[in-house]
């Protein structure tokens, strides 16, 4: 089996380390790691730290700020409908060039919960809502899989010649009816490097996703998944595993962690050359489209009667 690679967990506190120091994030930037998961304790049972930021706005830091830095977002339906979600997960990726993208959890630490027959989405206030677990998450990642697609990123051809901008006709409403019911379609085209990579946090056999078609996670982290978590101190397997996520708790500094990944890579796991888009960097092949009998949002474009 190949050597493992090696990505980071990164807490709330590691997030207000990485934005307010130009040394720290030059050497995170640097870094051959395979990923960085901005805000890990989201998702994976911790109890809420006295500092956080958000995941999707340290991300569009990151995506302006860095060149080679690749990472994913901690998120949960607690906190995102799949709709918003899916506009912040493909603006991100446009703004990295691919370098970013999802994980999802079932809870966030972070978050309140809503109604007690709605807790997920229901604690915004707005209305609606849906149980809090693995089905809802699940689709959740399904509706940022399929809502990203909605709007293909070949339809944009520019055409100067008939003043058509966008085949609109192929830009489609995706038409989910489960956990949230869902028309679409996104108003953000999908990025030119293809839809985002979604993982998911398993940290037991009970927290796997749910079995179904069209499937969109790409990777499992947690001690139920191919790549597991190990907290700083620990010792990582390298045998039966695609990667590891190196995890700082709330005790170690973000220098901590990025003295123990420096040493680590070359002699335990695997280097990945900085930049270039995660799903690249994680050998995924692309997501199968959206199927050609979507719904279509909008008419066929006629050229311009003045051209």
């Amino acid at each position: 089996m190949a050597t493992p690679y090696l990505a980071l967990g990164l807490a709330g506190p590691h997030l207000v380390e990485l934005t307010t120091s130009a040394a720290l994030l030059a050497r995170w930037d640097a870094l051959p790691v395979a990923f960085s998961v901005l805000g890990i304790d989201r998702v994976d049972g911790s109890l809420p730290a006295p500092v956080t930021l958000s995941g999707s706005a340290v991300g569009a830091t990151l995506a302006g700020a860095t060149k080679f830095g690749r990472f994913l977002i901690a998120a949960s339906p607690q906190r995102d409908h799949p709709y918003n979600l899916a506009r912040r997960v493909a603006s991100l990726a446009h703004l990295s060039r691919g370098r970013s993208g999802l994980l999802i959890g079932i809870r966030d630490a972070y978050a309140p919960e809503g109604p007690q027959d709605a807790p997920a989405w229901g604690g915004a206030g707005l209305g609606g809502g849906a149980p809090l677990n693995a089905r809802t998450a699940y689709d959740t990642a399904r509706a940022v899989r399929a809502l990203e697609q909605s709007w293909p990123h070949d339809s944009i051809i520019g055409d100067r010649e008939t003043g058509i901008l966008v085949e609109s006709n192929r830009i489609v409403h995706v038409d989910i009816e489960n956990s949230f019911s869902i028309a679409g379609p996104l108003n953000v085209p999908e990025p030119a490097t293809g839809a985002s990579v979604i993982a998911w946090y398993a940290a037991t056999a009970g927290d796997v996703p749910p079995d179904g078609d069209n499937n969109p996670i790409d990777i499992v982290l947690g001690g139920a998944g191919a790549v597991p978590v190990v907290n700083l101190g620990g010792d990582p397997p390298t045998d039966g595993v695609q990667g590891i996520v190196l995890r700082a708790g709330q005790e170690n500094s973000l220098a901590e962690l990025l003295d123990t990944a420096e040493s680590w890579l070359g002699s335990r796991f695997a280097p990945i050359a900085p930049g270039g888009p995660l799903r690249t960097a994680l050998d995924l092949s692309l997501p199968a489209p959206l199927p050609p009998a979507a719904r279509s949002a909008f008419p066929q474009p006629r050229p311009h009667t003045s051209l």
